[in-house]
């Protein structure tokens, strides 16, 4: 299977993800893993999992799990493939997971499968036994005193190791019983010769006895069943006050048991460490969880896989932050589903707002939801365009679930209204009125924005994921504190970001500085043209960060460049400190190097009351550097600041020349690689790199992309031209020079969905375009993986429209 089809399964839900896998009889191990953003979330689409652990693909999963969770993977997932009783996925879990519980089960070779009444042993698979007895590692050992095979049994002991984590202080007393009920009494005598027992000082008399024959090891017997058994394990968590400590005890066992808890925790609660452990565990019954919710609500952040009574818990607590991180986590664990989100999720706004919040886990449930809020919306505000106040209105204060809220939308008399009488709807109402935004049709967002003056106006333009019509209307027909705003937020596009820095506007110049989008050359225009105000002067004037450093060389003010050349230390921040210096004392006079760093450079200047050596020395240095870019072919492993890695950390580089060298073709590979990383990196550096990226290797090519993808006019370039040119969007995406929808709109679908499984934003269009496109149709779904298995050159939205007239 393809990373296209396993990302594809991501959109379609478990029920819906799982027919169509089931159909497409494609072999699950071929699957390839899923990045995840939220913690305890899965790695792997849920119908893949779900499949994986059905066929016993062990490869698939437990490889995944074992790096991912404290248990080395998630309970339910490494209890169900033990229930399976195969000694090939035995012996898998024994060697890939971490959780000593589980590893102890499987050299016990006790049965786990549902019928209840087997007691037939579960082989020990062959390979697996005789690598443990030839070269087996001290948590081998550990765990074989667990096992049922006599010969690991003695094997363990011999060794002289205690249990540690897999079994405690008395798992040698186990691996001696097994020894006992096998009759090897030579070999226990032995183990008491070669490894004496040393057990703790509070061992009961009668077992120390027995295990050296003295008495019947019936006692032993009966300790260790106590030692081992529900009641031990219910009074050690009554104990548990720190959540770790709760944790190692839960971790000791492979299914806690249940019943016993609750009523032990009925008769007397559990301390707030031993209710976190047990929360999180995803096997924990749900009246039990409400029974620990009830008695630690602050516990439901803990919950593993929430569902709506947790988020009831919070809910109660009156916290919207806390509401909104459990809302997440059971969205992407499959508790909440979209008929939640839209008729039971409360209050209104939040539920909202989560349908553009999380990862790719939760973006089946978000494109369903919003498919369900878009039918009950679009026809409101089509036949009541004055819906869009009342809903403004509603939103701060409104407790009810979506569903409700546009019902009530929809029978409040839109009379006109002042702007000034509006309420603030604050961040979360803001951002969910945003989303109401997004989810109608652009024609709608007139109507939605018009009626609010600058002030109410600013907010919405600093959502996250804001819509592009919501951003270019702000851009259009906003006020002045609605641009600014709008030029700080990190989701804009570039290209916008600029627009409003030229608009000439101190404070919105300002902000742009601030935000991460904007690129180097902006911000060097903003320096150059005295574009700032006075607090962001003085955040630069306390910067120290090389790359922050160089685009204050722009700048005219003596004080950001005396600053700079103070700022820039070491051997490789020389050339910052003489770059600085000469445009100081160019601007502002010799005399205006006093106080600066004694390089031999500088104080010659200084001494002589000229720039002449000052300036020989930087064009000595632009020659040696260009001389060096152009006839070395691989970085030197020394970083010398003389070499070829001082003219890397030269901000004053000569372009130029560079790119009149590039484009002979005479830079090599690695050295564009490199000059590709500096924040500098120039538009027409990226443009010979776009011509001639068909001669590159495929590693350089797509490396080098990553920097010259900023500019937007080499992104819309390459966008356009197509996957024939390592088009990657990543980095276009994340740095703003193209949108989301512009990306979706042209790129090719298996690039598409591939790239969706890094950017949240994306994958959330992605899933809309295919939930509305189509539908529930499993027939349309497998049309669609099976064209996006062939990698075809077309877009999404074509290959939707192709899969949907198929099927």
């Amino acid at each position: 299977m393809t990373d296209t089809v396993t990302g594809l399964l991501w959109y379609a839900g478990p029920a819906l993800g799982a027919e169509i896998l089931g159909r497409l009889e494609i072999p699950v191990r071929t699957a390839h893993r899923s990045p995840s953003n939220t913690p305890g979330a899965p790695l792997l689409p849920p119908a893949l999992l779900e499949h994986a652990v059905r066929t016993g693909d062990t490869d698939g999963v437990v490889g995944v799990y074992d790096r991912s969770s404290r248990h080395g993977g998630d309970p339910d997932i490494l209890l169900r493939l033990l229930q399976r009783d195969d000694p090939d996925v035995n012996a898998a879990l024994f060697r890939k997971s971490t959780w000593a519980a589980l590893r102890q089960a499987v050299l016990s070779q006790a049965p786990f499968g549902p019928e209840p009444g087997d007691k037939t042993p579960v082989p020990l698979d062959p390979e697996l036994r005789q690598t443990i007895l030839a070269r087996g590692s001290r948590g081998d050992v550990q765990a074989a005193l667990s096992a049922a095979d006599p010969e690991l049994a003695f094997w363990a002991l011999v060794n002289g190791h205690g249990g540690g984590a897999h079994g405690g202080e008395y798992a040698r007393v186990v691996a001696a019983m097994t020894l006992v009920r096998h009759g090897r009494w030579a070999q226990l005598r032995h183990v008491h010769q070669a490894a004496p027992f040393q057990l703790p000082p509070e061992t009961p008399d009668e077992v120390v006895q027995g295990l050296s024959g003295a008495k019947s090891v019936e006692a032993v017997e009966r300790f260790l069943r106590i030692e081992y058994g529900a009641e031990r394990f219910c009074a050690k968590l009554q104990g548990a006050v720190r959540t770790s400590h709760g944790r190692a005890i839960v971790r000791d066992v492979l299914d806690p048991p249940w019943h016993e808890l609750a009523a032990r925790h009925a008769a007397d609660p559990l301390p707030w460490g031993a209710a976190v452990a047990l929360l999180e565990h995803s096997r924990c019954p749900r009246r039990f969880q409400a029974e620990l919710l009830a008695t630690h609500p602050r516990a439901v952040q803990s919950v593993a896989r929430p569902g709506m009574e947790a988020v009831r818990v919070c809910h109660e607590q009156g916290e919207d932050q806390l509401t909104k991180q459990v809302l997440l986590r059971g969205m992407a664990t499959g508790g909440i589903d979209a008929r939640h989100l839209v008729t039971e999720v409360r209050p209104a706004r939040l539920a909202l707002t989560a349908l553009t919040h999380g990862g790719i886990e939760a973006v089946a449930t978000q494109a369903a939801a919003a498919a369900q809020v878009r039918r009950i919306l679009v026809p409101l505000v089509a036949e009541h365009p004055g819906a869009w106040r009342a809903l403004y209105a509603a939103l701060p204060e409104f407790g009810g679930s979506i569903s409700e809220l546009l019902a009530a939308a929809a029978g409040i008399p839109h009379q006109p209204r002042r702007a000034g009488e509006l309420p603030r709807p604050g961040r979360q109402g803001t951002w969910a009125y945003t989303v109401l935004i997004s989810l109608a049709d652009p024609e709608h967002t007139v109507q939605a924005l018009d009626f609010l003056d600058d002030t109410h106006l600013a907010p919405i333009a600093g959502s996250r994921e804001l819509p592009q019509a919501v951003a270019d209307h702000v851009c259009a027909h906003g006020g002045p504190v609605s641009r600014r705003v709008l030029a700080g937020n990190p989701a804009l596009r570039v290209d916008l970001v600029e627009a409003l820095v030229l608009g000439g506007d101190r404070a919105i110049a300002s902000a742009a500085y601030r935000n991460p989008r904007c690129p180097m050359p902006l911000r060097q225009y903003i320096l150059s043209v005295d574009g700032i105000e006075d607090d962001l002067r003085a955040e630069l004037l306390a910067e120290t960060r090389p790359e922050h450093l160089w685009p204050l060389l722009a700048s005219a003010e003596a004080a950001l460049l005396r600053h700079v050349a103070q700022a820039s230390v070491g051997e490789f921040g020389k050339w910052t400190r003489l770059r600085a210096a000469y445009r100081l004392a160019e601007l502002h006079g010799v005399d205006a190097l006093d106080g600066l760093p004694d390089d031999a450079e500088i104080a010659d200047a200084r001494g002589s009351g000229g720039l002449s050596s000052l300036d020989a020395c930087l064009r000595e240095c632009d020659a040696q550097w260009h001389k060096m870019i152009r006839s070395t072919s691989s970085l030197p492993y020394h970083h010398d600041a003389f070499g070829l890695h001082g003219a890397l950390a030269d901000p004053g580089l000569d372009w130029r020349a560079v790119i009149a060298t590039a484009g002979r073709h005479e830079i090599g590979h690695n050295v564009l690689r490199a000059l590709a990383q500096r924040p500098d990196f120039p538009l027409e550096l990226g443009k010979v790199w776009l011509e001639g990226m068909l001669a590159l290797p495929h590693n350089v090519a797509g490396r080098t992309a990553d920097a010259a993808l900023r500019h937007r006019p080499l992104a819309l370039d390459a966008l356009g031209r197509g996957s024939a040119y390592h088009f990657t969007a990543v980095t276009a995406l994340a740095c703003g020079s193209i949108s989301p929808d512009e990306y979706l709109a042209a790129a090719n679908a298996s690039d598409v969905v591939t790239t969706a499984a890094s950017d949240a934003p994306l994958a959330r269009l992605v899933a809309r375009l295919l939930h509305t496109g189509l539908g529930e149709s499993a027939d349309a779904w497998v049309v669609a993986a099976r064209l996006l298995a062939e990698s075809p050159h077309a877009t999404l939205g074509e290959l939707v429209a192709t899969a949907r007239a198929a099927a």
